[in-house]
């Protein structure tokens, strides 16, 4: 690398640095909303948050940063395809168009959006206000046909937005995905709620949320989650940020008459917290600096809570553990019955 690449490439780093720590001092006030922030908060928590997207798109847009891409070009395509400069060098631009694609004020506009939109959940959410809600849908719906606008060409309305979480993928895709998933799931489903329903009452009794809490966060532990760049917080819904390579947290929420939500809503975090642990710490505060799209974060989490948390090989080894904390309720149920109780099927319009 000669000298004027070097500063270049110097040059190109420190800008992002700069993006990528306004980008996650933001992630830390949507994780603060989503745990500890008093509901009175909510306005001036949506406008903090809007004035960041607004100053993060603007200096993302700085047209230095597409001057120092393309200097940096020829460089990137010197190195192999997988090397980290040559990445840098890809997803950065990948960034940058689509950044300057967007005007300042919409990011703005949309943060505020989101922000407003995620409070209003959480009160509607326990009052089934459905009905609280809607506005804050079709405003979403607009806004997200607004910013689809911002990349003409695409064959669906969705296609930028599953570019943006999934790169490369689109609506077409995902259809020809879900048809062939469809064509074997769905008549499985279906003869499995032809049988007798699997008997889960063994989980539907009162379990203590202190005693839930300790043993998910032993069995995240003994995964290899650290807690000395990780914790656990109460939210509304269970999600896992990361803000940096030493400091990935993870939430989850409990019910102490369902065992089972609280338990695997801490395995499947904890998955998602695992690969983003895994992300090397020189790629902090660059937008390699993360995982690498949503449908690998996906496999991951569900890797640990379902392929992992309910095998029947995992439960031979910390059922006992289960029963001894649980006596009351588990010391009767044999281990077969818990088994067939945390892998029940049915058909549910709730996700998580």
């Amino acid at each position: 690398m000669d000298k004027t690449t070097e500063q270049n490439r110097s040059e190109l780093q420190n800008r992002l640095h700069e993006i990528y720590d306004l980008i996650n001092a933001s992630a830390v006030l949507s994780w603060d909303q989503a745990t500890y922030m008093p509901t009175a908060g909510a306005a001036s928590r949506g406008r903090q948050l809007a004035t960041l997207g607004r100053l993060i798109h603007q200096k993302m847009t700085d047209p230095q940063i597409g001057r120092l891409l393309d200097a940096l070009q020829p460089y990137a395509d010197s190195l192999p395809y997988e090397a980290d400069d040559a990445a840098l060098v890809r997803v950065t631009r990948r960034k940058f168009e689509e950044a300057i694609r967007m005007p300042s004020d919409f990011a703005y506009e949309f943060a505020e959006h989101a922000s407003a939109s995620f409070s209003a959940w959480a009160e509607a959410r326990p009052a089934n206000d459905f009905a609280r809600m809607a506005p804050y849908l079709e405003k979403t719906l607009e806004m997200s046909r607004q910013y689809a606008d911002f990349f003409p060409g695409y064959e669906h309305p969705a296609d930028p937005l599953i570019n943006q979480n999934d790169y490369g993928m689109k609506a077409s895709t995902i259809r020809t995905l879900f048809s062939e998933l469809r064509s074997r799931t769905a008549p499985l489903v279906q003869a499995i709620a032809q049988q007798p329903p699997v008997d889960n009452r063994c989980l539907l009794q009162y379990y203590p949320k202190a005693q839930q809490e300790a043993f998910g966060m032993e069995i995240a532990q003994l995964y290899g989650y650290d807690l000395q760049r990780g914790r656990q917080d109460e939210t509304h819904h269970p999600f896992a940020t990361r803000f940096s390579s030493g400091d990935v947290r993870i939430t989850t929420r409990f019910h102490e008459h369902d065992l089972g939500d609280g338990l695997f809503s801490t395995l499947h975090e904890t998955g998602h917290a695992l690969y983003e642990l895994g992300v090397a710490p020189e790629l902090d505060a660059t937008p390699l600096g993360a995982g690498t799209s949503s449908g690998v974060h996906e496999s991951q989490s569900r890797l640990w809570e379902n392929l992992v948390g309910r095998s029947h090989s995992f439960w031979n080894c910390f059922y006992p553990q289960l029963q001894q904390i649980f006596q009351p309720q588990l010391g009767n149920v044999e281990m077969e019955e818990f088994y067939r109780a945390i892998n029940r099927v049915m058909p549910s319009l709730i996700r998580v």
